[in-house]
């Protein structure tokens, strides 16, 4: 019978051995090198996924592929678990293995807090950003008349709990167009900032839009929100794994967050950050023992009963992934196969973007479609033709198409060649 210490030891980090990859990671520090293009280092990548060779994945937008890691230490705790269940014992919640919704996952938190420079207090452990945006929502005090600032091109997911504090609580959400695609940072900022009144008490927006890949001008908007006394929360639900976050940089009251998408973790894990001077005072909306214990703030919003560990340690798992390749590396190497798909696409006339041709708001996602087409056909075509996935945006703005680190120069190349080909 395997014992409880040496399971969790198959668990840690030895789980993440993978030497030709690690070979070439430690290379590329010696040398200070980020070649977002060494085709052999990316290689070495793309065999840490399970992923169908026989298919060509374009869609982690809305959910990511999980590194065989992730998979391998969701299975084996779940394994322990149903097999060694007499064996857990029931221990203090400041430890570590106590049941996962009822013990304060510092060493998760942690680890969050290192991926966007904030302090582990600050973050709570979510199922997801909508769940993350609604416990912002629900938790703030507003009066019948306070204005919530958004956007026209909000995912549901962040914008329903505004939209639900507004009809029950008769705050109201203002909704400012952005522009699809969007004309620069400076005309963002302009037409949001413009909007402001002394009404103005949240600022909700989409780090990066979904449906669109714009980068928004978020530490300007957020520096500007601060001088007139407005809460200022993000939408980090395309951000976190594929830019670089800084919640400190940034200057935002709060951020949400998940780990299906870019990151590569499973189904089920998020995050919420709040500053700790607003946390101290934000309602929970899920009560458990911790609810009103302001010892540890982000313990307060984890705590939402028995949860999946399972799933907590493929995310870990995840995480300590995506720090072994490096986050810079990870970030440079998306942009990379983004700009080379854009700049492809740029050459056939019939293409129409939908994301921004400023470069500066642009990352893995490129939203597209070509004259006289929708994005039902295009989605299609590329399985039918090539048997790749991208996803549908409806008639008018075709696909949203991304780019990850599994995916290859190859790749890119020949989505574009199929779109020459049926731009005729």
């Amino acid at each position: 019978m395997i014992s409880r210490r040496n399971l969790l030891k198959s668990l840690g980090l030895s789980a993440l051995t993978l030497p030709a990859l690690t070979s070439l990671a430690n290379q590329a520090k010696e040398t200070g090198e980020l070649n977002p293009a060494d085709p052999n280092f990316w290689k070495n990548v793309r065999n840490q996924f399970a992923l169908d060779r026989d298919t060509v994945f374009f869609n982690p937008g809305t959910i990511g592929a999980m590194p065989k890691v992730v998979v391998e230490r969701m299975t084996a705790h779940l394994n322990y678990t149903a097999t060694h269940t007499a064996d857990w014992a029931y221990k203090d919640d400041n430890k570590e293995e106590y049941i996962s919704g009822y013990n304060n996952l510092m060493s998760l938190r942690t680890k969050v807090g290192k991926l966007i420079n904030a302090e582990a207090a600050e973050i709570a452990m979510t199922d997801n950003v909508t769940n993350g945006m609604s416990y912002i929502a629900n938790g703030l005090t507003l009066q019948p008349g306070d204005e919530i600032i958004t956007t026209d091109q909000e995912h549901g997911g962040g914008l329903s709990s505004w939209k639900q504090k507004e009809k029950r609580y008769g705050a109201a959400v203002k909704i400012v167009e952005i522009g699809k695609p969007c004309v620069s940072a400076t005309d963002v900022y302009d037409k949001i900032i413009k909007a402001m009144t002394p009404q103005t008490k949240v600022l909700m927006l989409s780090h990066m839009i979904s449906g669109s890949g714009a980068i928004l001008p978020v530490k300007e908007l957020c520096a500007e929100a601060h001088k007139r006394g407005i809460f200022t929360v993000l939408d980090g639900a395309q951000t976190i794994g594929h830019i670089r976050v800084d919640a400190k940089d940034i200057g935002c009251d709060a951020y949400v967050g998940c780990f299906h998408k870019w990151i590569g973790a499973p189904p089920g894990t998020g995050f919420m950050f709040v500053k700790m001077e607003h946390l101290k005072t934000l309602w929970t909306s899920v009560s458990s023992y911790r609810w009103d214990d302001h010892a540890d703030e982000g313990f307060r919003f984890t705590q939402r009963g028995t949860g999946n560990f399972p799933v907590l340690k493929g995310l870990e798992a995840a995480l300590d992934f995506h720090f072994e390749l490096g986050s810079d590396r990870v970030y440079e190497r998306i942009k990379f196969l983004g700009k080379r798909l854009r700049d492809g696409l740029r050459s056939i006339p019939q293409v129409k973007f939908f994301s921004s041709n400023d470069e500066a708001m642009c990352a893995g996602i490129t939203v597209y479609n070509l004259e006289g087409w929708t994005g039902a056909k295009l989605q299609d075509m590329y399985w039918e033709k090539a048997r790749m996935r991208p996803r549908s945006q409806g008639d008018v703005f075709g696909v949203r198409h991304c780019t990850h680190i599994f995916n290859s120069e190859e790749e890119i190349d020949k989505a574009i060649a199929l779109v020459k080909g049926w731009a005729g």
